[in-house]
């Protein structure tokens, strides 16, 4: 296995995935990281997949065999946020990463890093439906979901599937019980209580993005 196989396969492993599913992230079949690594099949990368695992594993181009020359161009100054067709409301559903993406938002990642406090890894930005958090989101805005947030400890506002649908809630964990609170900032919805086993915290909310 060559350098660059072996830091691919490190990068990976260090941020919990595997190679099925960025396989999957790539919008390849299952096995095609699997090939790649341990059977140079294909012996290397195209240059949209290794733009693409580069921004997944958030290191450069260059480090996965790219010239400097073919990653300096002006799309390598930005950090792609990968957007899904998935709208965030109280229908059913879940974000699956690997499916429905349907675009890619481009940020400064000085943006990101210094005024957002993120690194650009694990973020998506979905659909908001319906008015159940208005003013502070409207039916129709964009949010940025940082996945590697799920600490309801910390009060905030969340993608969550509550075991009935994927909706965008204010959550507040109650202090001494495995209760969570699920609040609508809209007053015309109430808000409710289900069990911390029920939760899936998908991210937090920590950006929006709406036409005025």
């Amino acid at each position: 296995m060559d350098a660059v196989r072996k830091r691919i396969l490190r990068e990976i492993e260090a941020r919990g995935l595997d190679l099925k599913k960025v396989s999957e992230i790539l919008g390849r079949n299952p096995a095609y990281m699997q090939q790649f690594i341990h059977r140079n099949i294909p012996q290397q990368l195209k240059e949209r997949d290794r733009a693409r695992l580069a921004e997944i594993l958030d290191i450069d181009e260059t480090e996965l065999g790219a010239t400097r020359a073919s990653s300096g161009t002006a799309r390598s100054a930005y950090k792609v946020v990968p957007e899904y067709d998935v709208r965030v409301s109280a229908g059913a559903g879940a974000l699956a990463v690997a499916e429905a993406r349907k675009g890619d938002w481009p940020f400064n990642p000085e943006y990101l890093r210094n005024y957002l406090g993120l690194s650009g890894n694990n973020l998506a930005i979905v659909e908001v439906r319906g008015d159940s958090m208005e003013p502070t989101l409207s039916s129709g805005d964009r949010v940025m979901v940082d996945m590697g947030d799920v600490q309801v400890s910390q009060p905030g506002i969340f993608v969550i599937y509550d075991g009935g649908g994927t909706v965008i809630k204010r959550v507040e964990k109650i202090p001494g019980q495995n209760r969570i609170v699920l609040i609508s900032d809209n007053h015309l919805h109430s808000r409710y209580e289900v069990d911390d086993t029920d939760l899936q915290v998908i991210g937090r909310v920590i950006w929006a993005a709406r036409r005025l």
